[in-house]
């Protein structure tokens, strides 16, 4: 009889499998090497100083080759193998992981190709999972841009491809940019390689989206009011673990006969592709856009004497700014803010992670620093003065009453056993598919039987958080459980404990990924509909973005039928 996630003595230490952590031998990969590594040494890689903005083949269209190249994300390791994203512009500049960009515009579709040119097998730092990979150890890969309102063939997910494109090539896709769905917004693209995600994203393969409208037009002045050109600053945070070697290091499991482990868990911070870096700003207004790029680990960022204020999400800008003093992100969410650093010329700052509070849980150990903040004492251009009370061109979450409810499950099997994997609706990947119509409004309720807090993405739509309602988590099992955890289509209002809680303030807009928290069930609300000249039937896929979930076996496909 499997046992479920929601059993006692679930834990993972950083780098170490759960089998470790409950008693098993110690892990077998040697010791990383980042805490010991000088912090703040070297500046943050800046679009034009250290990331590429990519660079078109012809107009609206874009070339990359897939490579690996070498780079120095610290001065005191050797030079660590990077999977990057190579645009034929040299490459001179990039740090690594996020050393490359696309800069689209809204209404103005783009063609990009992917060619592979990376190993043709995995080296020996990354530990495929023969057993999750439908080719075993070859190197495949397939690049989905997190967010993109596109057709099912140019969404870069398993189903269209299940076995992605292997040595010499090339996946060509059309990101369709389509307002209002494709608002100006903050999103990547990343590789999403069946049962090889979490490996593929660790080596490299991801790099970051932005989307222009003719309001967030990134300049300063804009139609906004918010900071722009040189003070609007991307800031992608990445937690990894280093081998002696320079290589990144990614333990493997101590379950005999398993190499895949539940969750990676690094012991250094990256931000753009650099180890502990170090950015100097003016004492004026700022705009950092956030996006938490680890497997697993989830964040919970603030800089203490600043102010902050959110003014958007992964859906886009909202309509309004929201006050915070701690913005928790799973990996995959974004953050958009104006931080106010007037007041603080000549300070020392530091953006640091915590622990984030209940309800979130997460099994990470504590990891702090993330990045030093050097507040200079002129400023060159002066910008905006205050905060605006609305944003032009945002947008408050507001769709009407859903057409139809889904209850989706989140199980964990087998914690500890070589049996162990985690599902959606208690079934493998592919034998459960929803199949919402196109053109209705939907409530996806998440119910986690977990311990976890799980980060769901949902390919081709964007939602809006309804609510998480408190609910007798072992009563429903022991109604509903099979040996492959419980079932989707339950609704699980009867076991409720306690009216729905509201969403939080950082949840005011739309979003692509929302925290799914144990002991609740999450309703999310969605339009279901297609790009303008795409035709049902279209199949896309929803996922934990724990991208080590996703790989075994937390996804699922939805159609979208006529």
């Amino acid at each position: 009889m499997a046992r479920l996630g929601t059993r006692p003595g679930r834990a993972v230490a950083s780098g170490v499998s759960r089998a470790a952590t409950a008693g098993s031998a110690a892990p077998a990969t040697a010791p990383a090497t980042g805490p010991s590594l000088r912090k703040y040494v070297e500046p943050v890689p800046l679009p034009g100083n250290g990331i590429v903005v990519a660079s078109q083949v012809t107009p609206d269209r874009y070339a990359f080759s897939l490579r690996e190249i070498r780079r120095h994300l610290h001065p005191d390791l050797p030079a660590t193998p990077v999977w990057a994203y190579d645009d034929g512009s040299g490459l001179s500049g990039q740090a690594g992981s996020f050393g490359m960009a696309i800069a689209a515009t809204t209404g103005t579709p783009i063609t990009v190709s992917y060619t592979h040119h990376l190993p043709t097998t995995y080296p020996s730092w990354i530990p495929v999972d023969t057993k999750l990979t439908p080719l075993g150890n070859k190197v495949r890969f397939m690049t989905h841009l997190h967010g993109a309102f596109v057709a099912a063939a140019n969404d870069g997910n398993p189903t269209e491809t299940p076995d992605g494109w292997g040595p010499g090539e090339t996946q060509t896709v059309t990101y369709s940019n389509q307002a209002p769905q494709q608002s100006a917004r903050t999103m990547w693209f990343h590789d999403h390689a069946m049962g090889a995600t979490r490996l593929n994203v660790f080596a490299g393969l991801a790099g970051a989206y932005i989307l222009r409208d003719e309001y967030d037009t990134g300049q300063e002045p804009n139609p906004v009011g918010i900071p722009g050109g040189a003070y609007e600053i991307p800031l992608v945070i990445q937690d990894r673990m280093f081998n002696p070697d320079g290589t990144f290091l990614y333990p493997v499991s101590t379950i005999p006969g398993v190499t895949w482990i539940g969750e990676y868990f690094g012991d250094t911070m990256l931000v753009n592709g650099k180890v502990w870096p170090y950015l100097e700003v003016e004492p004026r207004l700022y705009r950092l856009r956030i996006l938490n790029g680890c497997n697993a680990r989830i964040m919970s960022l603030g800089i203490a004497g600043a102010g902050i204020w959110q003014i958007g999400a992964e859906g886009g800008m909202w309509d309004r700014p929201v006050a915070l003093d701690q913005i928790v992100l799973t990996s995959a969410e974004r953050a958009d803010l104006i931080v106010d650093f007037r007041g603080l010329a000549g300070q020392t700052l530091h953006l640091t992670n915590s622990t984030p509070a209940l309800p979130v849980s997460t099994p990470a150990p504590a990891l702090g620093p993330v990045l030093q903040i050097r507040v200079g004492r002129k400023v060159t251009e002066p910008g905006p003065t205050r905060i605006p009370s609305r944003l032009r061109g945002g947008r408050a979450a507001q769709l009407r009453r859903p057409d139809h409810t889904r209850y989706i499950s989140l199980n964990e099997i087998d914690p500890d056993e070589n049996s162990w994997y985690l599902n959606l609706n208690g079934s493998h990947f592919g034998d459960s598919v929803e199949e919402p119509r196109n053109g209705t409004v939907e409530d996806w309720v998440f119910v986690n039987t977990t311990m976890d807090t799980h980060p769901m993405h949902t390919h081709l739509f964007n939602h809006q958080v309804i609510g998480r309602t408190p609910y007798d988590v072992e009563a429903y099992e022991t109604a509903n459980a099979t040996a492959a955890g419980v079932p989707g289509g339950i609704d699980p209002t009867p076991w409720a404990t306690g009216p729905m809680e509201p969403p939080t303030p950082d949840e005011r807009g739309f979003k692509d990924t929302t925290k799914v928290n144990p002991g609740y069930f999450t309703t999310v609300r969605a339009k279901i509909e297609l790009p303008k000249g795409v035709t049902a039937p279209q199949t896309y896929v929803y996922h934990c973005h724990i991208v080590e979930h996703e790989d075994n076996d937390m996804m699922q496909p939805f159609t979208v039928v006529p």
